[in-house]
């Protein structure tokens, strides 16, 4: 099996599983990772506070070119998917979580019902 690894410019976290880092705790409220004794975090630090983006597919299907092209308002197109189905949480192509759609507010929101290790997650977003 291989393992994950976080790279690092100053070596702090080089060569360490993800797995040992996702034991470690907590490092800006962020579940899994924590700073060493230490202090040798700072690159780890960094990079929890970038964005990257994060999607939910409701649902996918093969529809005709003549169907697109004649499609008006109030058009319904149907998906094999149920209202209630649980949903994919992905970073990229790479799905990490997963979910039920809720209402928030007047907003579409995701209730997490499961989410990948840590390891997945941080392989989700391409550290190899």
């Amino acid at each position: 099996m291989a393992t994950s690894t976080i790279p690092s410019s100053s070596g702090s976290t080089a060569g360490r599983p993800a797995s040992e880092l996702s034991r470690r705790g907590n490092v800006n409220g962020s579940p899994g990772v924590q700073a060493t004794p230490s202090g040798r975090s700072g690159n780890l630090t960094r990079i929890l506070g970038v964005s990257v983006p994060v999607s939910v597919t409701v649902a996918e299907r093969q529809w005709p070119i003549e169907s697109i092209l004649t499609m008006t308002v109030g058009t319904i197109i149907e998906f094999d998917v149920p209202f209630d189905a649980e949903l994919a949480l992905a970073v990229g192509q790479r799905t990490i979580a997963r979910g039920l759609a809720v209402k928030v507010g007047e907003n579409f929101g995701l209730q997490v019902t499961g989410v990948d290790s840590v390891v997945e997650r941080i392989d989700a977003l391409g550290a190899h």
